[in-house]
């Protein structure tokens, strides 16, 4: 599996030039990601409204589905994890006070794994979550991925379930935030008899993680070690920085040379080769395709940094280093 992500603005694809070479490197991909919030779904209680997920489902059977299954609430700035988000329908209170969420939810779940089955080809259970603030405890949300995971298996024992959690500040004290192996919580899940079989990370070295290449060969052999199969769900490497604006970025680990179109794509073409290698990593996803300006995004934004650089292409639309070496690569491994 390997995919692309606009991450919101594939609006900004209308140019013609930009879309065509999404389209170029898209060929031959054979991966597909897709998340609803639960409202999108049930906007009356026990009415559920399936047309656009059907017709994306119609869409896309050639490719291999991933249907991400998120909690009822919206993560929100700062990384915390908030009760009250826009995902609930807005006849359910969204509260975890509200003895009637988690069994309503779980009526929700039931309801997409009977319809889609036979047509998903691994549902992801989790979000991107750091307790903390108004978050979740540990506990609480490995109640929470726990429960999804058994409501998809009671509909269908050989669901093919990925999982994915964040870093839980109180409970892994030495992983940064949005360490790429969360080794114990996993091995809790798997001596808790939770049945899932892979585990869906995300990093992001060289702004939250140290290193580079050698440290996430070495990350990901830590990783495998827990004996699941790996879904690589997000990764990038910024392209350049501007130095007026740095201090309001939460980038804590550049590398040596700094934030350079060459280190975007060396980094991004290593990445991409070792995922492609290693039998135990059975997607990846390239967070960004296109880079944004600041007229989109406030310069002191604390994700500005990364958001007007990470992209593949310029905001032009005109092809970056890292879109060669990834196009090219691409098109050694399919054979054209």
């Amino acid at each position: 599996m390997f995919n692309v992500d606009e991450v919101g603005h594939k609006e900004r694809l209308s140019d013609s030039y930009a879309q065509e070479l999404e389209d170029s490197l898209l060929e031959n991909m054979v991966f597909d990601a897709v998340g609803y919030r639960w409202g999108d779904f049930e906007p009356v209680d026990d009415e559920f409204d399936w047309d656009e997920s059907d017709n994306f489902i119609s869409d896309n059977r050639d490719k291999y589905i991933v249907f991400r299954v998120g909690l009822p609430f919206e993560p929100v700035g700062g990384g915390d994890f908030r009760v009250g988000g826009e995902g609930t329908p807005a006849w359910l209170e969204n509260s975890l006070s509200n003895p009637e969420l988690k069994p309503e939810y779980g009526e929700f779940l039931s309801a997409v794994a009977n319809r889609y089955k036979n047509d998903i080809d691994m549902w992801w259970v989790g979000e991107e979550v750091n307790m903390g603030g108004d978050g979740l405890s540990w506990e609480e949300q490995k109640e929470w991925v726990k429960r999804q995971v058994e409501l998809i298996r009671e509909v269908d024992s050989s669901a093919n379930i990925a999982v994915s959690f964040g870093s839980w500040e109180s409970y892994h004290e030495a992983i940064p935030s949005n360490a790429i192996h969360e080794i114990a919580g996993a091995q809790e899940l798997i001596s808790e008899g939770v049945d899932f079989d892979c585990l869906a990370i995300e990093y992001h070295y060289g702004t939250l993680q140290d290193g580079g290449i050698d440290d996430l060969k070495e990350a990901l052999s830590d990783l495998e070690a827990v004996g699941k199969k790996i879904f690589i769900w997000e990764v990038f490497y910024p392209g350049g920085t501007d130095s007026a604006y740095e201090e309001n970025w939460d980038w804590e680990y550049p590398p040596q040379g700094g934030y350079t179109e060459e280190w975007q794509a060396e980094q991004l073409y290593e990445t991409l080769k070792l995922a492609y290698e290693d039998t135990m990593i059975i997607g990846i996803n390239l967070f960004h395709f296109q880079d944004i300006t600041y007229d989109e995004i406030d310069p002191t934004d604390w994700e500005a940094g990364w958001r007007c650089y990470a992209g593949l292409l310029e905001s032009d639309g005109t092809p970056k280093e890292a879109y060669i070496r990834v196009r090219d690569y691409w098109r050694e491994v399919i054979g054209k």
